[in-house]
């Protein structure tokens, strides 16, 4: 049974994902389907691929996950499949699947539209999963290829005293995650005073454990479970509270 996971921007509000997932049952019946999510902003790759590179290998070996984000429409844009650490991704050729590979995958196809003349970009996507879960290969439905869109991550930057960084994602409690991660933050003297940096002159002293480490509305920073550090309010939304949005500027000093 194949496992299929789904990432969009299509949001909850359309029928869009409905007609989808309809399609993939229709072509796919034992498949089970699984939503990462529906929610990432309309055309927003950057938060997308930080969503899926960071629950991809959660899944089993084998999964197939698409991505339908930045879609521009049929015969506009081209859509690839790939093969990475003994998972599938199919995505349109926008520069996404960059974004969540830390290094070239093992193959990546451009699918061929023009032989088939589907009608849809959904007979499409369909037929690359039956492909997959049939053959557990993508080499017939494409030709491999070296010429696709690629997209850099924003990364944090270490200096001798301080590490920038930027929000890259504010999640629906408000907490706003940076792209510092806690390894980098290990590379530095523990012995000397940390303080946390943004807008400007606020500032955060420590980094805490869990949100309760503090009082009901005081700010506070900690690792989430990925690792990254993220500023937050204990029972309030640190985003609106604290001025911050996704690009802002944070700094780790080290005195």
């Amino acid at each position: 049974m194949a496992v299929i996971t789904l990432l969009t921007d299509f949001g909850d509000k359309d029928y869009y994902v409905g007609l989808f997932k309809g399609d993939l049952y229709a072509s796919s019946p034992s498949a089970k389907i699984v939503d990462i999510s529906h929610s990432i902003p309309p055309y927003d790759i950057v938060t997308g691929a930080f969503f899926l590179k960071n629950v991809y290998a959660h899944y089993p070996k084998g999964t197939i996950h698409i991505a339908r984000v930045y879609e521009q429409g049929l015969g506009k844009q081209k859509l690839l499949a790939a093969k990475y650490q003994n998972y599938f991704f199919i995505a349109p050729d926008n520069g996404f699947l960059t974004l969540v590979f830390d290094e070239k995958p093992d193959l990546i196809v451009e699918i061929d539209m023009k032989q088939a003349k589907l009608n849809t970009l959904e007979e499409y996507y369909c037929r690359v999963v039956k492909e997959i879960t049939f053959n557990n290969s993508i080499g017939s439905i494409g030709v491999a290829t070296s010429d696709y869109v690629e997209k850099r991550a924003m990364m944090p930057v270490l200096k001798e005293d301080k590490i920038i960084g930027n929000v890259i994602h504010v999640d629906n409690f408000g907490n706003a995650i940076t792209n510092i991660h806690r390894d980098e933050i290990k590379r530095f003297d523990a012995n000397k005073q940390m303080s946390i940096n943004y807008r400007k002159k606020d500032v955060i002293e420590r980094i805490v454990e869990n949100y309760t480490d503090v009082p009901p509305t005081y700010s506070l920073a900690r690792f989430n479970s990925l690792g990254y550090l993220e500023l937050c309010i204990n029972c309030g939304h640190a985003a609106d509270l604290l001025g911050l949005a996704k690009g802002d500027n944070i700094q780790v000093l080290f005195e």
